[in-house]
């Protein structure tokens, strides 16, 4: 027992992971407790404008860099200020013409544009978005995981804290929640630019002109060709639900879609996105295919075991603890949480395996299964609507759906690392318990 501890201490994969794990715990949970303060500060409608806001977000920031920012981590070290400045360059083009987009919906009267939150702190946060995940990035390469573990405590504390504040004085301007969240993300972003330029020295190269830029994206296409449109997909999957939904139903039930949607989310925010950033950088640094196969299976043992367990708190009785943490307003969530697991569990599972297809150049299959990914899930919540079925029922399709998609995906990540769900006997029946658990209590919806 003794020598095991010791070889899990010496692990540095695991070291770094728990570096990046203590900081997204930090980050979400502070969030997280203050939850129950906020749902009481706040109206559901004030959710639902912060659900828009952050979907809207969401899906346009994976798109910002056009994939280009994942290749700081795995581009030679030769190419990095290069990389850097080309991120830079699309992070503020993109935005611009996402501005313009906006200016020009407007002035002809579409409906999103006119309604959607705050133009102005959309164009604030992007502009902060920009610089924090370029220098995030270029941390990540640079493996100074415990700066980044710290950024997220300063995130998640500042955020909850502002929200709390603007709830607390009645802020009228603009809605607390979003405003809260800019203003987390600007500090945030210069405590990282801060760090990268004062601490972080990158390899001396020629003078950065658009023509090193211009062979820098071009001998990195596949990831603008297939790694951005990829995730786009899987982020517009996610994300666009929410906004088609609004046009069916009230603000206030967004509003609890939308809350339930940050609370699935924890369990991939506190371990899942540490545990990708880290396993991308490990399976950057070896070349031997032996080596990325002993490190998936590590990622895999832990996913499944983490993937189940929402979904068999939440089955188990969970539904009723949410209802009560939030608050009795928000008596829907709790149903809400039951027809998500599925959706949960599938997404926490599949989510930090993500880098091996940018590893191995394989972007192109991780685009097929996205693709697909986005047609049944946009595809059963636009047939659900149009037949006017019951938010439960859209909902469970939806979950059910994509669950297949992530399923096939999954098996398709064991396969290019020659693995078998045989592999894994001792991890999957907690995944099949909770499936069971799921199906028992949606029959009961």
């Amino acid at each position: 027992m003794n020598s095991k501890l010791n070889d899990i201490r010496k692990n540095k994969a695991f070291g770094n992971m728990l570096k990046l794990s203590f900081g997204n715990i930090i980050m979400y949970i502070l969030p997280f407790l203050v939850t129950p303060i906020l749902s009481r500060l706040y109206e559901k409608e004030h959710f639902g404008e912060w659900g828009v806001f952050s979907s809207f977000i969401s899906i346009v920031t994976v798109l910002i860099f056009l994939g280009y920012e994942n290749a700081i981590v795995k581009i030679d070290r030769r190419e990095e200020k290069n990389i850097v400045a080309l991120c830079l360059l699309l992070g503020c083009s993109t935005s611009l013409l996402i501005g313009g987009t906006f200016v020009l919906g407007k002035s002809l009267g579409v409906s999103f544009f006119n309604s959607f939150p705050s133009f102005t702190l959309l164009m604030i946060y992007l502009f902060f978005f920009i610089l924090h995940t370029v220098c995030y990035n270029v941390s990540n390469r640079h493996e100074q995981y415990t700066i980044l573990s710290v950024n997220h405590i300063i995130q998640g504390g500042s955020q909850g804290l502002f929200r709390i504040v603007f709830g607390a004085v009645g802020l009228t301007v603009a809605n607390g929640l979003l405003l809260g969240t800019v203003l987390a993300q600007a500090i945030t972003a210069f405590f990282l630019v801060a760090f990268v330029l004062m601490k972080i020295k990158m390899p001396e190269t020629k003078p950065i002109s658009f023509l090193s830029m211009r062979k820098c994206a071009i001998e990195n296409k596949s990831f603008p060709l297939y790694d951005a449109p990829a995730s786009v997909l899987s982020f517009a999957a996610f994300n666009l639900p929410l906004l088609i939904l609004s046009a069916f139903f009230s603000q206030s039930i967004i509003g609890c879609y939308s809350i339930i949607l940050q609370l699935l989310l924890l369990p991939m925010s506190f371990v899942g996105s540490a545990v990708g950033k880290v396993y991308y950088q490990e399976i950057c640094d070896t070349e031997d295919e032996g080596k990325i196969k002993q490190v998936t299976k590590k990622v895999v043992n832990a996913t499944l075991l983490l993937s189940a367990i929402p979904t068999l708190f939440i089955c188990l009785g969970g539904d009723k603890l949410i209802v009560w943490f939030l608050g009795d307003k928000w008596h829907e969530a709790g149903s809400m949480s039951i027809c998500l697991s599925l959706w949960a569990m599938s997404t926490i599972l599949t989510q930090p395996l993500i880098p091996l297809f940018r590893r191995i150049n394989k972007q192109h299959i991780l685009l097929r299964y996205e693709l697909l990914y986005f047609i049944v899930g946009i595809g059963c919540i636009l047939f659900a609507c149009n037949y006017r079925y019951g938010f439960a029922t859209i909902l469970i399709s939806y979950s059910v759906g994509c669950a297949t998609v992530k399923t096939l995906l999954f098996r398709k990540v064991l396969g290019l690392v020659h693995l078998s769900l045989s592999d894994f006997i001792k991890s999957l029946p907690l995944c099949i318990l909770a499936l069971l658990f799921f199906i028992f209590r949606t029959w009961e919806l």
